[in-house]
């Protein structure tokens, strides 16, 4: 995406070097451009705008970017949360990214988009009253580990009587659940899922995986009678009242390994279509293997894929 980034003056630029001791602990709007590159994707309604938690400790700088875009064309959405690190000499800002989570990608044919680990020398200035970050970057596909177009960073801190409102719009920027509230979620002593959303969830099964990152294929299992379903993953809707068709709906995750509950993907039903009980297919391909599992539900029960890490499944 292109942003247009606040120029600024050499009278603006020596605002911050008046002596004043900086701490840039707080929250932050954060834009990013990147160089145009062949099959870039496009967003709906994009505002360039993450949601930025900057701690500041000494000289040492940790934060978690939040982003939450949708594709145009009601092609899906892509959401992750990503953590960084920095230095911070008063002057300067050394940022790194260093590990992603939560990544959701449900684009209908861009398969594997990666997002970019990045790193940049952000110039600290002060406009207005308000502090600001600035700084080309470069980086790395956070999966193939592949140079990504670099492109320009600019954070701006919202200021603290302004968070209540600015939260609101820089948070979801550009995808929310629908009902804008947590999937309410109850686990039992097994750590198994026992309800989600006041529906009861069945046993399930669990399947290995040798990757961490997977591609999730979602298709109607039998024959197209008009299933209309949500798909949730930890937490997260990869899909919401989607009527599931013959035609497959690709779909990449990332699983959660350092999390105290395990890995899921849970079929809630919304009808029962003309043939009950609500049934997809779902093909789980971690890079070796390609494992194929039927999940059933109805309205009163949930069915449910748990996912288990093991590196040595497909020796």
């Amino acid at each position: 995406m292109d942003v247009d980034f606040p120029q600024k003056g050499k009278r603006e630029l020596k605002e911050y070097r008046s002596g004043e001791e900086v701490n840039l602990t707080g929250l932050w709007e954060g834009k990013v451009s990147q160089l145009n590159w062949n099959g870039q994707p496009e967003f709906a309604g994009v505002s360039g705008k993450l949601h930025v938690e900057i701690q500041q400790k000494g000289n040492k700088i940790t934060g978690l970017i939040v982003c939450r875009a949708k594709f145009a064309d009601n092609q899906g959405y892509l959401t992750y949360d990503k953590h960084f690190t920095g230095l911070w000499d008063g002057f300067k800002l050394q940022y790194q990214d260093v590990r992603i989570e939560n990544y959701i990608n449900t684009h209908r044919s861009l398969r594997h988009l990666e997002t970019c680990l990045k790193e940049a020398d952000l110039e600290f200035y002060k406009t207005k009253g308000k502090f600001h970050l600035e700084g080309n970057w470069t980086g790395k596909g956070h999966v193939t580990d592949i140079d990504c177009v670099p492109g320009k960073i600019h954070l701006t801190r919202v200021n603290p009587e302004d968070i209540s409102v600015e939260y609101a719009n820089t948070v979801n920027v550009n995808f929310e659940q629908q009902d804008g509230r947590p999937v309410e979620l109850k686990w039992n002593k097994e750590n198994k899922l026992k309800k989600i959303k006041n529906r009861k969830v069945d046993e399930g099964e669990t399947v290995y995986v040798s990757s961490e990152k997977l591609n999730i294929t979602v298709y109607d299992h039998k024959k197209d009678d008009g299933d209309i379903i949500s798909l949730n993953y930890n937490g997260n809707w990869l899909l919401e009242k989607y009527k599931i068709q013959n035609e497959e709906h690709k779909i990449d995750v990332v699983l959660h390994n350092d999390k105290k509950n395990p890995d899921y993907i849970l079929l809630y039903a919304h009808n029962l279509g003309k043939i009950p009980p609500n049934t997809v297919a779902i093909i789980i391909d971690d890079g070796v293997v390609k494992q194929r599992v039927v999940l059933n539900s109805d309205m009163n029960v949930c069915d449910v894929i748990y996912f288990k890490f093991d590196p040595n499944k497909g020796s």
